[in-house]
């Protein structure tokens, strides 16, 4: 998260967030295909590198979002937003295993499909700050 952090300083929170989505998304979906306890481990902490970072900056992103004076109302949405739709993913993980079958394994791919509807709805999301146009500084 830490990383991650400076990296948002750097390039914005946006791409952080999709990065980390895509990162995840993808490892989720190599988890499937892997065997054995080396590469579960290899992979589930690949996994714990980029889920802080990603809850980082999509809070980073928010504030930024969120117009002036309304921060509380929309740290609000976003936290009820989470809980409304929590049942999401362990359905569509029980769905997932009983469709493809090959026990928790299957289910890993809904978490990975989850990843991705979640970052091809933030893509089209504009990041007010890096839209804002540029003012001269006056000369000191």
């Amino acid at each position: 998260a830490l990383i991650g952090g400076l990296i948002d300083d750097l390039v914005g929170p946006k791409i952080i967030i999709l990065t980390s989505l895509f990162i995840l998304a993808g490892t989720g979906i190599a988890m499937y295909f892997v065997e054995g306890p080396l590469a579960f481990w290899i992979f589930g902490l690949i996994l714990c590198l980029f889920v802080g970072p990603a809850q980082s900056a999509s809070r980073g992103f928010l504030a930024r979002v969120a117009p002036a004076g309304h921060e509380g109302q929309m740290f609000g949405l976003y936290a009820t937003t989470g809980r409304a739709v929590s049942w999401m993913t362990p359905a569509l993980f029980g769905i997932f295993v009983s469709l493809i079958g090959d026990g928790d394994r299957g289910g890993v791919l809904a978490i990975a499909v989850v990843l991705l509807v979640g970052a091809l709805i933030l893509v089209p999301v504009r990041d007010p700050k890096k839209h804002e146009p540029e003012t001269a500084q006056p000369a000191v």
